[in-house]
């Protein structure tokens, strides 16, 4: 059973569809376009039609800055020409932009070097900052310090749920 608020989200999937977002391990934005024309047609695609074209211009500013990739050259660089990293922000921007409350990422810090996935930790607790649930699957555990609590998991069970420093005393390791 999952729950929202107490409430079954299956059972009232339509209203927290609009809420939910999600980034698969995978980059799922196409490489050929720009960062620019990337967002752009994911807004049209993921806003509501009625919304006019400066709202979605504001709206990919505001995506852009939440995951501090704001300049007129990566809006302009073609997705392929990114780092692993960029990409990884690229499609988190791109979910942003429908302002999701409840946001599930699966590996976001797949293949990304110590760098890249310590400033992505600190990107996604900067999102859970301003209001968000941030759901991430990750074999990456240097940064989980970053999160309000962690799950662990071995042979599809649940050991363990809690704060990350508490973890550390559970499982007897520093």
């Amino acid at each position: 059973k999952v729950l929202i608020n107490g409430r079954d989200l299956y059972a009232h999937y339509d209203e927290f569809r609009t809420q939910m977002g999600y980034v698969p391990q995978q980059e799922i934005i196409p490489t050929a376009l720009t960062v620019e024309a990337a967002l752009s047609y994911a807004a049209e695609l993921r806003l509501a039609a009625d919304i006019s074209a400066q709202e979605r211009a504001e709206r990919i500013t505001q995506a852009l800055d939440a995951v501090e990739m704001n300049s007129d050259r990566i809006r302009q660089t073609r997705i392929s020409k990114l780092s692993g990293g960029q990409r990884k922000r690229v499609s988190i921007a791109a979910e942003l932009l429908a302002d999701p409350k409840i946001f599930f990422l699966d590996e976001p810090a797949s293949g990304l070097d110590p760098g890249l996935e310590k400033k992505l930790m600190y990107t996604l607790r900067k999102l859970a900052d301003e209001g968000r649930t941030i759901i991430l699957i990750t074999h990456a555990t240097d940064n989980i310090t970053q999160v309000d609590n962690v799950a662990f998991l071995a042979q599809g069970q649940l050991i363990y749920y809690g704060p990350p420093a508490a973890a550390q005393s559970y499982f007897a390791v520093d």
